[in-house]
């Protein structure tokens, strides 16, 4: 296969009812799976249990044992055993496809992932979990938010953030609509996630202002967009890219929250490099559940303090002698991010 001029490797950009469309150095070919294929997904599929996908307890093990290193660091310690092979194909799969023509093909083989992100579903039946991947192969996620209609919500980007830091992926927050008139608090809270060390970028698609920023922190990433509806996704990514020319909506002035414009997930190519996916809004993460024993950890201030506290097994919730407890009261860890921790641990916020 590997000197058979007609195969081809490619990333499926989009995909529905069995069709993918899939790029290629020769450029974009509508395929389907081969049969073979399709038969081993259907068997994968069926003979999954019920199971509420946990990571497994090496994974647990890596995030007790590398508390402090940085993310850089601990996706360079991946190796093969943490590789996906996957069971069903999304979009960023990279694959296999034989040319059938010049346009047309047959995905023979998926390659195995370096990363996902996906979350918990319940089959056709209603009885039995099974997990649907968002997007393959990505490494980082922009979370946008709007200074005002809608006004942010900073408890749904502390869970964005969270399960940003358990799927090891780069986050990038992009407030934008900055041209609105908007409260000056807008501005303090994002200088809080700016001092945790994330980068935190204010946009406007009237006036431009940081969108070529935005532009130079996506090249050569394959990049998420996600974040509530109404925010302007979609118009961000049409400035970014105008050829693109994604549909945009308004946000409904009777209720004051957006309406979806985007039904699904499609990576599209940037003129600079890299590829860009545009998400159905806030559904695509928050309905994502991250085990309670990475929950901790994946708050990036908790970290110095975790195993300090005087039981070993303690939750940060209502603890005697709990370290990150007395880091809120001495206002070292903020109160807000501290109650977000809170809600998730206490399935308010599932």
């Amino acid at each position: 296969m590997i000197n058979d001029p007609a195969i081809l490797t490619g990333m499926v950009l989009s995909g529905a009812h069995g069709i993918y469309d899939v790029h290629t150095n020769e450029g974009v070919v509508r395929c389907t799976l081969r049969g073979k294929l399709k038969r081993a997904f259907a068997q994968a599929y069926s003979a999954k249990p019920v199971t509420k996908f946990r990571q497994p307890q090496h994974r647990v093990n890596k995030v007790v044992s590398s508390i402090q290193d940085s993310r850089s660091q601990r996706i360079e310690k991946r190796d093969s055993s943490e590789i996906t092979l996957p069971t069903r194909l999304s979009i960023g799969d990279y694959v296999k496809i034989r040319k059938l023509d010049a346009s047309t093909g047959l995905i023979e083989e998926i390659l195995p992932r370096q990363s996902e992100l996906a979350r918990r579903d319940a089959d056709s039946s209603g009885h039995k979990l099974v997990q649907q991947t968002l997007l393959a192969n990505l490494d980082q996620v922009v979370i946008v938010l709007a200074t005002t209609q809608p006004e942010p919500h900073f408890g749904f980007l502390d869970r964005y953030l969270a399960i940003c830091e358990s799927a090891q992926l780069t986050p990038l927050v992009c407030i934008n609509k900055l041209d609105l008139s908007h409260h000056s608090r807008i501005e303090e809270e994002a200088a809080l996630y700016c001092r945790l060390g994330y980068k935190v970028i204010f946009t406007s698609t009237q006036t431009g202002e940081g969108i070529d920023q935005l532009h130079t922190l996506l090249e050569e990433h394959t990049s998420l967009f996600t974040g509530p509806s109404g925010v302007g996704k979609s118009s961000l990514v049409n400035a970014l890219e105008p050829g693109m020319t994604l549909r945009t909506d308004v946000v409904s002035s009777a209720t004051g929250k957006g309406r979806h414009t985007t039904t699904g997930s499609q990576l599209y190519p940037l003129s600079g490099g890299g590829w860009l996916a545009d998400s159905a809004g806030i559904r695509a993460l928050a309905a994502w559940d991250i085990p309670l024993e990475d929950l901790t950890w994946c708050f990036v201030e908790f970290r110095p303090y975790l195993g300090e506290c005087i039981y070993s097994d303690c939750s940060h919730v209502d603890e005697e002698g709990c370290m990150i407890i007395q880091a809120v009261g001495d206002q070292i860890i903020d109160e807000h991010r501290y109650r977000s921790y809170v809600r998730m641990y206490t399935g308010e916020e599932r």
